[in-house]
């Protein structure tokens, strides 16, 4: 008699290494710590390839647009939702922390903080966009720029047309290639989030909940208000099925809970846009790297609460003025924030000096950043795949049945899209 053989799919697996590595933390904190470089291997594998997936996704998302009248309007609607999320998201942050008034009577000192040096102009920043050498920007991992760069790439290819083909099917194929390299990876990822979790829970254990938790409480509920209202319009709008679109996306939430990375959850999200919500690859291909880097909606929810707890903390009011500007600053500062782990605890300690608040908190934060930057990451990833549906959408390239789950493959929607050049 053969024995009964289970076969459980990837997100399921990630599943059983995210519950397993934190009960692992916890009961053995010791070993949970040992094996963090485990998980530190697993986020490299996938470093190294972003900035690749990064540059060819985007240039080749650009060229399959088909003309210049499509690029126009596919990017000019992916700019405005994606900013205006951004801003909804900081003031949403805002309201709820103002509610809630975390750090008000608050007794501890933060710890002291290097400060980062000059806070940059939107001019100097806007400039830190243009790489001088493309090769050391992508050396150094310039996410930003090399999205530039893409864009240029993918812009130009678009209007070339059938003279630069050959370099539009590279790039196609790249993009290919390396998604294929990321699924390699991606098979390992039980391991790797294992691991991440069990050094989480092993190294700050369940106390760390107890640390600031007024801080924690209005950051979680300005992430889960952002997360309700994007909800409500992605439904209302493209009328899929709410249980079936938080069914799939909970695939990319077991990913981002667990490595707190925009960018290295991209094969993930990019896998669920594409096969679960039938979106376009080439829109997907456009939005979601494009997204990861610059619709941060986690992180201006994070910085707006920041502001308000600092501001309680050290006793401070804030004029109706300042707070118009928490969200104007706060908006700026995610779309530059990068898509790694840790990166909110630079841009909270820019964002501080910039309010004018006393900036040495952040040490505070710091301390237990991974848990609340969990849900950061959560809300951004989530962001970017709401964005995209709701562009897809816009474009007349998404078809539900009457019980809101997905008809037409993203194949047949990508001809369909073609069909689109004409009107």
């Amino acid at each position: 008699m053969k024995g009964i053989k289970l076969s459980f799919g990837l997100s399921t697996k990630i599943f059983v290494g995210f519950v397993s590595g934190m009960l692992f933390g916890l009961v053995a904190p010791e070993w949970g710590v040992a094996i963090k470089p485990v998980g530190d291997a697993f986020i490299r594998a996938i470093q190294m390839l972003i900035i690749p997936i990064v540059f060819f996704s985007v240039s080749a998302g650009i060229a399959n647009m088909g003309d210049v009248a499509q690029l126009k309007r596919v990017g000019g609607k992916t700019l405005v939702i994606y900013t205006v999320m951004t801003m909804l998201a900081g003031l949403v942050g805002l309201v709820v922390a103002n509610l809630l008034q975390p750090g008000v009577g608050f007794a501890g000192n933060g710890n002291s903080v290097t400060p980062v040096g000059d806070v940059p102009t939107i001019g100097q920043f806007l400039l830190g966009m243009i790489p001088s050498n493309i090769l050391d920007a992508m050396a150094k991992g310039s996410v930003i720029q090399i999205i530039l760069v893409a864009v240029l790439v993918g812009v130009a290819l678009v209007f070339l047309g059938d003279k630069a083909s050959g370099i539009k099917t590279l790039c196609t194929q790249a993009s290919t290639l390396i998604l294929k390299i990321l699924d390699m990876v991606m098979a390992l990822s039980p391991y790797g989030i294992f691991a991440l979790m069990a050094y989480s829970m092993g190294n700050y254990g369940l106390d760390i909940f107890s640390q600031v938790g007024q801080f924690i409480l209005a950051d979680y509920v300005g992430l889960l208000v952002v997360l309700m209202l994007t909800s409500m319009v992605v439904v209302a709008y493209t009328k899929i099925n709410p249980r079936y679109l938080f069914k799939k996306i909970a695939k990319v939430w077991m990913v981002t809970l667990s490595t707190t990375s925009s960018a290295a959850t991209l094969p993930m999200s990019m896998h669920v846009t594409k096969e679960d919500f039938k979106v376009p690859e080439w829109i997907t291909s456009f939005m979601l790297p494009l997204g990861a880097t610059i619709n941060l909606m986690g992180a201006a929810v994070y910085l707006s609460v920041l502001v308000v707890f600092a501001a309680g903390f050290y006793g401070v009011e804030l004029s109706i003025a300042q707070m118009v500007n928490v969200v104007l600053v706060g908006t700026l500062l995610s779309m530059a924030a990068p898509g790694i782990p840790g990166g909110g605890i630079v841009m909270g300690t820019l964002m501080l000096q910039l309010m004018g608040l006393p900036f040495e908190l952040v040490g505070v934060i710091a301390g237990i950043y991974r848990i609340i930057d969990m849900g950061h990451t959560t809300l951004n990833v989530t962001g970017d795949v709401f964005g995209a549906l709701l562009v897809a959408k816009s474009e007349g390239l998404l078809q539900y049945s009457e019980d809101g789950t997905p008809l037409a493959s993203a194949s047949t929607e990508t001809n369909a899209a073609q069909d689109l050049i004409t009107r």
